[in-house]
Order: C-alpha cells, then structure tokens, then sequence
C-alpha cells in the first residue's frame, strides 16, 4: 500500500481543481467564470484565483472577446499537463479502489459484513462509487445513498439520495462515510446515533477503518 506522502503526491485537491477547471475550459472555451464555479463546485472567487493561476503558469491563455466576455483556450503545455494529471487520477482510483475491495473482503474487523447485509453510504462523489464498487463486487446488495444536502430528487448510480437525519442509520449494519481521511467519526456517532463499531471511515491512503466502542 502507497504511504499518506505517495498518495497526496498523485493528486492534491489543488491539482484536482486544476483537472477539473482544465477538462471544462477544454469542452467550452467561452465558459463564464461563475459557469466555471458551478461545475467544479467551488466559490467565484477562488475560480477567479484559479483562472489567474493557470494562465500565469501558462496552461491556458485568455482572450478578451467582448465587453466582461473572454475566451478561454489551453495551450500546448496546458494540453500536457491535463494529461499528466488525468494518468495520476486514474491511478488514485484505480488504487483506491484495490485497497477497499481487498480490505472488505480481507479485513477480520469487517468479517460481519454479508451477502444479506444493509449498507449505508455517506455522500455521493467519485470516493462513494469506489466504495460502492468495491461493495457490490463483495457481493452486497442492501446499499442506499445519502447526503446530508441532497438536491431535489438527486439520484446516486441510480439511487435515491436521502437527507440525514437522527434516526437514518438504525437499520444498517455498516455506515461508511466516503470521505478521504475521516477519522473523526464521533460528531456522526454522536449527532445521529451510530454505534462506532458500525462506522467505517477511511485515511488518507484510502484505507477502510472500523470505529471502536470505548
């Protein structure tokens, strides 16, 4: 398994962002920023910052082509660095993806888990479709999707995606919260009634981990 040092190195949120912004300005070169905020799912001004960035390293260059209108295009080493990050992506997916399909089904701390048992999963990005992969490849069926803001009638690999509240997890037998490097599992223990053994949360690297009880 790579270290918490390695896995950060493949791809930082930073890097990500950049991925993302480059991805859409590539598809729609006359993409607004506040379109662009949209997409990526971050503040105007930090896509303000963003734009700034990739243009002064030379990834993109921006024409003005109106009145508060610009035109976006990469350049050739924005072209290559797109590249260069989509293969590290790709490799933290796939990667991840290994190390939770292996410690469901190898992990004794996870030994519980069954064809008949009834998982809950907690958020519904790209680390929520490994875990529900990996899940699914171990045989289990019982999985259902939520968020604790979902839009309305949003849907999860064609789930519906249910609010959180205090009584949502009584009737499931593991509760994974799909978010890299979250250990703090007592505010969900706490908030909404979860017995810590059935919390999984996972580090950095992308490790499964079970919750003691004190």
């Amino acid at each position: 398994m790579r270290s918490v040092h390695e896995q950060n190195d493949s791809l930082d949120s930073n890097s990500e962002r950049e991925l993302s912004a480059l991805l859409e300005i590539e598809l729609n070169p006359e993409i607004t920023q506040r379109q662009l905020s949209s997409k990526i799912g971050i503040a105007l001004g930090l896509t303000n910052v963003l734009i700034k960035n990739l243009a002064q390293k030379g990834l993109i260059k921006a024409s003005q082509a109106g009145w508060k209108r610009w035109i976006y295009n990469l350049t050739p080493q924005g072209i290559t660095h797109k590249v260069l990050l989509t293969q590290k992506y790709i490799t933290r997916i796939i990667t991840n993806y290994q190390i939770i399909t292996n410690t469901i089904s190898d992990d004794p701390t996870l030994s519980n888990l069954h064809l008949e048992s009834k998982v809950a999963i907690i958020g519904t990005e790209d680390f929520a479709e490994l875990i529900y992969l990996a899940l699914k490849k171990n045989g289990i069926d019982e999985i259902e999707s939520f968020s604790f803001n979902p839009k309305i009638n949003q849907k999860f690999l064609g789930m519906p995606v249910t609010k959180i509240n205090e009584t949502s997890f009584s009737q499931f037998d593991k509760v994974f919260i799909a978010t890299l490097g979250s250990s703090d599992a007592s505010a969900y223990s706490s908030n909404f009634n979860i017995e810590n053994d059935k919390l999984i949360t996972f580090t950095l690297d992308g490790k499964p981990q079970v919750n003691k009880n004190d």
